[in-house]
Order: C-alpha cells, then structure tokens, then sequence
C-alpha cells in the first residue's frame, strides 16, 4: 500500500477513535442529565402530594385538577399513597397509564433510604417517605419521559450526522496531509539520488524551518560532511603512499640497473649495497607504519584491551630510543603517583600506546639540537598526562594544523631531516582511539610541547562507547 494511503487510514483510524469516544461521552453524560432532571420533577411531584396529605383538606378531585393542570402535568403518570401499614388509601394514574402494582420491599426500601428511585414498566419511577408528628406516607409516583425520549433521538441524530461529518473532513484533510508528506519526502529522496562519487559536493536544501524532515535533511548533510572529509582523507593518504612507496623502489631498481651496467671495483659494489640498505630501511619503516596505522583503525573491534600501567612503559622508552641512536636522551620526571593505584592505570592495548608515546618522544629527540627530549608523567584523579618537550626549532604556524595528517613533513624538515610523516599521525589515532586528546604548544626557535591526555581506566571503560572528553578545563 504507497505511504500516502496508509498515513490517511492511520490518521482516519485514530480521528474516529476519539471521535466515537466523544460522541459516547456526550450522549452518555446528556442521557444521565436528563435522567436526573426528570428524577427531580418526579420528586417534587411526590412531594406537593405528600404536603397536599399534610394540609388535611386532601381529596381526589383535587389531585386530580392539580395533575391534569398543563405545566405541571408529567406524561403517562402515576400516583399511589401508603399509609403507615403499607395500605393502599389513594392512587390516581393518567387515562392512557397503567395502574401502579408495587411489592412491599419497595415500601420499605422507601423507608429506610426515605427517597428511592426505580424503574417500572418502562417507566422511571420515584417512591419517598413522609413522616409528621400525627401521620406516615409513603408516595409513589413513575412516569413516562417523552421529552427525553424525543431529545435523544434528536441528539443521536445531531451526533451522527457531526460524526460521519467530520470523519468525511478528516479523510479529506488527511489525504491532503499525506500527499505533502509524502511530496517532501520524494522530494528528499530525488535530492538524495543526486549524490554520487562525481557530485559528492551536493548538499540537500534545509531551508530556515524546524521541522523533522528539515533536521533529516540536516543530518544527512552532516553526514556527507563526514564522509566527504573521509574520502577526502583516503584519496590524499592513497595518493602520498603510493608515492612514498615508488619512491624507493625506484631508486633500488635504478642502482640496480647502473650496477649491472659494468664491472665495478668492490668498493664501487660496497657503496651501491649501502645506498640500497638505506633505501630498503626507509621502505620497511614507511611499511611498518603503514601497517600500524592500519590497525590503529577508528574502531576498538579486534584489538586487545587490558590494564596499562603508563609509568612502567614510559620506563622502556630511553632503552628504545638508545637503540635507534646513543645520541638519544630521555629524561624522565614523574610527579607524587596518587594513592589509589587505579589513577595510574589506563585502559587499552599496550604496543599501541607504547607506540605512540615512542613516536612523539622519537621526534623530540631527533628535533632537538643535543638530541634530548624532556618526559613528565602527571596525575589528575580522572587523567593521566604525559608531557613530551623538546628544544627544537618549533613548528610553524602554517604547519601547525597539518602535522598530525598522513605524510606531511614541515619544509625545513623535509630538507634536514629524514622521516616518512607518519609517526604524529599515528599517533593521533592511537589516543583517538583510546577516548584520549593531544595539545601542541610550540615557539619557534624555541621548542615544541606535547601534551597527551588520557582517560584513566575506571573514567575510560565508562566512556568508551560514547563521545570524547571534554579536556579543555585540564592545565
């Protein structure tokens, strides 16, 4: 069934709902108002008899006058008077009224409650005690309420014909509705259809409203904002890694050729083996960090997780970094450790965090003119800081907001120094990962300051599924 047709029985369905829930409540609470003014002129009827037996000059003709005067005359109406030992001593009923036939139990309930109300051959019915200081009555009138009668009719008519009304209107208008519903949704659809890879930069008109498919439209538009950067962000890392990876392939495939061009001296040979070594390094280390960041993915799916003791992998980083050069020096400094042991502890995979902390603290060293980089271990009781800082020449501005992307290396860096520019952007998406921030302060000429942040284990195991931290309030 289309979508226009199904919101238009929906919203019928629910509309006659409550409108039969309406009509009833207005025919029922009409029915019982009329019943209780008709209970009431029953009363009052029963009562002038009961005070006409009280004045002692009561007798039939005038009973009769007073019920067959026009106002105050009920339709189809009956009399009956009791006395004290339940004897009938006057009736009186209308021409076309049947006599009034009632048991005993209905006297005495009249007794007890002295105004009781029933119903008796199709007629209501009113039976009150009366008691003065000489005699007792009981009066018993039923009559039969025609205006009520008609005035129900009337009403079911009214009812009926404002019900079947309306829910004709509600079809109507419902059908309308559905149809400008659904138009915006084709709408929305159609616009959608327009996106592909060769017009990813399509976006959907919200226009200014608040409405729900305007916040859909907004939504979806976020959405290809994130896609976009995504793609955006592979297309360049494709690009630079292939280029990263030709690169020294080509140079071992040009030595290559030129060494096998003619005999050569063995020094000769010597000297190309060792340009090919320093070439196959830098490919295997440009491999190696292509496939850490592989596995630092946005996703914590398939990695293992476990207690982390920073300060324990912060102690193998000098011994690592001696390894790659012994022009390297790591100084430690750990601020007074908490007493609760789990302010200490951080919650993820091991190689990965000792991977990124190892890169930061590697730059550091290699940037710094006496190859030293400065390491301060604190603690907040929800965080765990690492402060990385080094005497280098700083980053500059322009650089700033590019050093954590894939491949890129700062102009005086790319000149001086070697490095594949993947170690920050791996990095990043380590501490991404693990619901944890990096700050860069830097000077130039002056040095550079890392500051990472991570959640401790107790805080991260509660936010792992959620956003990140907020970490702008930490010093």
């Amino acid at each position: 069934m289309p979508l226009k047709y199904r919101i238009t029985l929906v919203y019928t369905f629910i509309v006659t709902i409550i409108m039969l829930l309406l009509c009833w409540a207005i025919y029922f609470y009409s029915a019982q108002n009329r019943v209780i003014q008709f209970q009431e002129r029953l009363y009052r009827k029963a009562y002038s008899t009961a005070v006409l037996l009280k004045s002692q000059r009561f007798n039939a003709d005038e009973v009769k006058a007073i019920n067959e005067s026009g106002n105050s005359s009920l339709f189809r109406k009956s009399i009956n008077v009791y006395d004290a030992q339940n004897n009938l001593v006057f009736t009186y009923r209308d021409p076309d009224a049947l006599p009034l036939v009632v048991n005993n139990a209905v006297l005495r309930t009249a007794k007890q409650r002295k105004k009781y109300f029933f119903g008796w051959d199709g007629r209501d019915a009113v039976a009150i005690n009366y008691k003065d200081a000489v005699n007792e009555y009981t009066v018993i009138v039923a009559s039969y309420d025609n205006d009520r009668v008609e005035w129900l009719s009337k009403l079911q008519a009214i009812l009926a014909v404002c019900f079947f009304g309306s829910i004709s209107i509600v079809i109507i208008t419902g059908y309308v509705f559905s149809l400008g519903l659904v138009s915006s949704i084709r709408n929305l659809t159609n616009r959608i259809n327009r996106i592909s890879a060769d017009n990813f930069l399509y976006r959907l008109d919200t226009g200014s409203g608040k409405d729900e498919l305007q916040q859909l439209g907004t939504t979806i538009n976020e959405l290809l904002d994130r896609l976009q950067r995504s793609f955006d962000t592979q297309r360049r890392f494709i690009a630079n890694a292939s280029h990263e990876l030709s690169t020294p392939l080509t140079a071992i495939t040009s030595q290559l050729d030129v060494a096998l061009q003619r005999e050569r001296t063995n020094e000769e040979y010597k000297k190309i083996i060792k340009s090919i070594k320093d070439d196959a390094k830098r490919l295997g280390l440009l491999v190696k960090s292509l496939l850490e960041i592989a596995k630092a993915s946005d996703s914590t799916g398939g990695i293992e997780l476990a207690s982390v003791r920073i300060d324990e992998l912060l102690m193998g980083i000098p011994t690592e970094m001696k390894k790659i050069s012994k022009l390297y020096e790591v100084e430690l400094v750990f601020d007074e450790f908490p007493e609760e042991e789990d302010q200490t502890v951080v919650y993820g995979n091991m190689p990965l965090l000792y991977s990124a902390i190892k890169n930061i603290i590697h730059n550091a060293c290699k940037f710094s003119p006496d190859k030293t980089a400065f390491v301060k271990l604190s603690f907040t009781p929800t965080y765990i800081v690492v402060t990385v800082k080094d005497n280098g020449p700083g980053i500059a501005p322009d650089d700033l907001e590019h050093i954590f992307q894939p491949f890129f290396r700062g102009y005086k860096q790319n000149n001086l120094i070697y490095g594949s520019g993947l170690g920050l952007a791996l990095s990043k998406r380590i501490v991404d990962l693990h619901k944890g921030d990096i700050r860069v302060e830097t000077e130039v000429d002056k040095g550079t300051t890392f500051v990472i942040t991570l959640p401790i284990e107790r805080l991260e195991k509660e936010v792992y599924n959620s956003e990140t931290p907020d970490y702008s309030t930490l010093n």
